[in-house]
């Protein structure tokens, strides 16, 4: 992977999008630069999701064509993300902190074995792993 500053790494060539016949996109052509900072600013109804979403390869029902540069990815964080209807809120949370959550579970567990008897080695241990 490359991190010379005039490496294009990705292109959208013609790209289209249309919705009921109706042109959301018509005709785009852009490419990026490694390392390049952008913004997408548009009314509402203009584009932007629809434009963002085939650039991550979320939409591929489009006319045109789209050139990732070998290893390297593209991400999107949704709008209105997908979430499982099953789970609280909390528990959703949970997920994205998971490895957060996980060490606040082990350093309560330890806290927890202080109320127990134990030599001095035991003790020196689990002060250690606790910080």
């Amino acid at each position: 992977m490359s991190n010379e500053p005039d490496k294009i790494i990705y292109s959208m060539i013609g790209v289209s999008k249309y919705y009921d016949k109706k042109p959301v996109l018509k005709d785009i052509y852009l490419s990026y630069f490694y390392g390049a900072k952008i913004g997408v600013l548009g009314l509402n109804g203009s584009g932007k999701s629809s434009l963002l979403r085939i650039l991550a390869g979320k939409d591929k029902e489009f006319n045109g064509e789209t050139v990732l540069s070998p290893g390297h990815t593209v991400g999107l964080l949704e709008q209105e993300p997908e979430l499982d209807d099953t789970k609280t809120v909390r528990e959703i949370v949970e997920e994205g902190v998971k490895e957060t959550v996980d060490a606040l579970h082990e350093y309560n567990l330890i806290n927890e074995k202080f109320a127990a008897p134990m030599s001095d080695d035991e003790m020196s241990k689990l002060i250690e792993r606790q910080g």
